[in-house]
């Protein structure tokens, strides 16, 4: 961004800003959360925003309206409108500490819902006040997280995945190879519940102002009906819609969409340098970014969500390496891995950046296998609690659709030249001596992965191991491992880039759009043969190479 460019940008909000201004009372900003969040803001042109209408709010966006509105002087507080909402852990500790930075300004923060569970009643317990609908129920009855494994069900296809993994920790594959978790897994996976179901007590605990064992049994004890929550102390009003106003003694509830053309815009020093904020989500794949064309169902793990691609992020970052307003990056990482080429080649890229230039990464949901492995040249790392991370290891596969075929009756006849000219076919499983090629492989792989680690984080290669071998981590977990700096939210890097870069407080963070952006919605959103290709396409990618991906695709609900 030119220096002009950003004179006409500061001029351009002043003026709006003095047109807001006329605008002399806002008082309660109603927000109705969406029922889930994209990190960043969706981009739509203008066909597609006539034809599908805006984009949803995002993560990004949400934290940007809290900020606004508690930082104008105008509006009294803010009722967050919940109707069911399905984030990570770690996006839910973002929304809690924008609603808590709103009332540490002296703002009012309200939850209105129909109904409340669990994560939902874990963003609300940040407000001053929990309302809930007359007919409304407290069903916060704890987390559940369920692995589906399908070994037969490919078989009953006629199709088997054949992989080999650094270790059994490394269980990217157990859905598709065993019926039932390993050891390990199960193991790894209940670590991960107790962590980030502990974060979720503590959480509510300290904002509701109750002990950690009287949260517990209100959990183990639900359903609560409203009135029982209202008796005790679980919720802090019953009322409906309509009564809001009365209640809050005031003449009027402005909703986000106006308020929106009414408030202030920040006003930031565009004249000087900047933080460039990039975001980094997806499956890592080699080659360029893109989105799906179409919402993916849930089931479908790994290959039905975005790309991340290293000539679009590379691009990206020696963008901002040739521009001298860039005073620091922060590199948003929302991502369970894939592609160890690509990985490798995204964090070559980043490092080289990070000689010149302060690189500060947040970790998103998810930042884990080859999500950490992009992680690894910045100079500081944040994430949030409950940030799913670590899973350093390597793991390669393949789908053998030999039995597919003759169930079909097909004949498929092979000519090789070379002894592994078939290592990566679905003709047949892997051979005991491709299978010790494919070992020597992802242990060297391993070890560059560890020594990549050990490196940034200043530690011995064994310490790392004995930490990795595909071990999952949460945010807090890794913090007490030295796998990360600090816990905090994306403002949290922001402002240590800023203080890397010594830049002031003014300095603005500016999200990266420009080179190889990702493939936004399509008009043809609902076509059926356009999904089926791109997930086809991801599995593709997930069964060429040897992968940094984590061992499932983490939900809890």
């Amino acid at each position: 961004m030119s220096q002009t460019k950003r004179m006409i940008q500061q001029l351009s909000v002043n003026l709006l800003n003095m047109q807001r201004g006329r605008v002399k009372a806002i008082d309660y900003v109603m927000i109705r959360v969406p029922n889930s969040f994209a990190p960043v803001p969706a981009e739509r042109n203008f066909v597609q925003r006539q034809i599908l209408g805006a984009p949803p709010m995002s993560l990004l966006e949400f934290v940007a309206a809290l900020d606004r509105i508690g930082d104008d002087p105008r509006p009294l507080g803010v009722i967050l409108y919940l109707r069911g909402l399905s984030a990570s852990t770690a996006d839910l500790q973002t929304m809690r500490d924008a609603v808590l930075r709103l009332r540490e300004k002296g703002k009012r923060a309200l939850s209105y819902a129909p109904g409340y569970r669990t994560l939902d009643y874990f963003l609300a317990s940040a407000c001053d006040e929990i309302l809930l609908a007359p007919s409304g129920l407290l069903e916060t009855s704890g987390l559940f997280s369920q692995q589906v494994f399908i070994k037969e069900g490919l078989a009953a296809a006629g199709l088997q995945f054949d992989a080999v993994a650094i270790s059994p920790y490394k269980g990217a594959a157990d859905a598709l190879t065993r019926n039932e978790p390993s050891a390990e897994g199960r193991e790894q996976t209940n670590w991960l519940l107790d962590s980030v179901f502990d974060t979720i007590i503590d959480g509510i605990a300290a904002t509701r102002k109750m002990k950690a064992d009287a949260v517990a049994r209100m959990i183990d004890g639900a359903i609560h009906l409203s009135e029982d929550a209202l008796e005790q102390g679980y919720v802090d009003g019953i009322m409906n819609e309509e009564a809001l106003i009365k209640y809050l003694g005031v003449n009027k509830i402005t909703m986000w969409e106006e308020a929106n053309q009414q408030l202030y815009l920040p006003v930031r020093d565009f004249s000087g340098r900047y933080v460039a904020l990039l975001y980094a989500g997806g499956m890592i794949v080699d080659g360029e970014s893109a989105s799906p064309p179409s919402d993916v169902p849930a089931p479908i793990p790994f290959v039905g969500g975005e790309r991340m691609g290293d000539i679009t992020v590379n691009q990206q970052v020696r963008n901002l390496m040739k521009d001298p307003a860039c005073g620091a990056l922060v590199l948003y990482i929302d991502s369970g891995g894939g592609s160890a080429s690509a990985s490798e080649s995204m964090a070559s890229a980043l490092s080289e950046f990070a000689k010149s230039r302060p690189l500060v990464v947040y970790m998103g949901g998810v930042a884990a296998s080859g999500g950490y492995y992009i992680a690894t040249p910045a100079h500081w790392i944040v994430a949030q609690a409950g940030t799913i991370t670590g899973s350093i290891g390597v793991i390669m596969g393949k789908l053998v659709n030999s039995d597919l075929l003759k169930k079909l009756r097909f004949n498929p006849v092979s000519y090789l030249r070379g002894d592994n000219a078939d290592l990566i076919a679905g003709d047949n499983p892997f051979s005991d001596a491709q299978r010790e090629l494919i070992r020597d492989s992802i242990e060297h792989k391993y070890e560059q992965f560890l020594t990549r680690v050990a490196d940034s984080r200043e530690r011995s290669v064994a310490e790392i191991d004995a930490i990795g071998g595909g071990r999952v981590w949460t945010g807090q977990q890794a913090l007490e491992r030295g796998l990360i700096d600090e816990i905090g939210n994306l403002q949290t890097a922001v402002d240590k880039a800023r203080e890397l870069a010594k830049l002031p407080e003014s300095a603005p963070s500016v999200l990266v759009r420009d080179k190889g952006k990702p493939i936004g919605a399509q008009l043809a959103e609902a076509n059926p043969a356009a999904l089926a290709k791109y997930v086809v396409e991801n599995v593709t990618m997930l069964t060429d190479r040897a992968q940094y991906i984590m061992p499932f695709d983490w939900r809890v609900k």
